[in-house]
């Protein structure tokens, strides 16, 4: 990946195949999580990745959560899904044309909300729930681990972009 710059009003940043396809899948399955959540078991990684996608308002497990969920839930699924679909769209489009990734304001706020949902997942299914948790993964989660720290590069050049705009 060649880092996220600006040109004009534009954010660019350039993506291996093999990049694309890792994006690709890792939004496609947060797609997948949000919108078919009947065979997620409780207290699984799906599980718990729901319950850092959909926080609760309240946090006590009760009603009032329930209820918060019931109402808000619906709303910020399609808001998650149509923010993944961007990401999925963009990269897609980039390589069928064979230009960088391009995106406006719009577009770069979806990839931020995209990219914090991939992280959220993927820190689920590893257990880590502080950015500062020392980890040492079993050798099936280290290339786990590898996709969620780059997928941790690739937000923070993106926000880093962004940072230059706001100088």
């Amino acid at each position: 990946m060649t880092p996220f710059t600006r040109e004009g009003d534009v954010i660019t940043a350039s993506f291996e195949h093999v990049e694309t396809d890792i994006l690709v899948k890792l939004a496609t399955d947060v797609q997948e999580l949000l919108t078919d959540t009947s065979g997620v078991e409780p207290h699984s990684p799906g599980s718990r990745a729901i319950d850092r996608l959909l926080p609760a308002a309240y946090g006590d497990g009760g009603e009032d959560d329930a209820e918060f969920r019931r109402f808000t839930s619906d709303g910020l699924i399609e808001g998650k899904v149509s923010n993944a679909q961007s990401v999925i769209d963009a990269l897609l489009s980039a390589r069928v044309s064979g230009n960088p990734v391009r995106l406006d304001a719009a577009a770069s706020q979806a990839w931020l909300r995209c990219l914090t949902d991939i992280r959220l997942t993927i820190a689920a299914d590893l257990g880590i729930e502080h950015d500062d948790d020392e980890l040492q993964p079993a050798d099936r989660d280290r290339y786990l681990l590898d996709v969620y720290r780059w997928v941790g590069f690739v937000q923070e050049t993106l926000i880093n972009t962004l940072e230059v705009e706001l100088s």
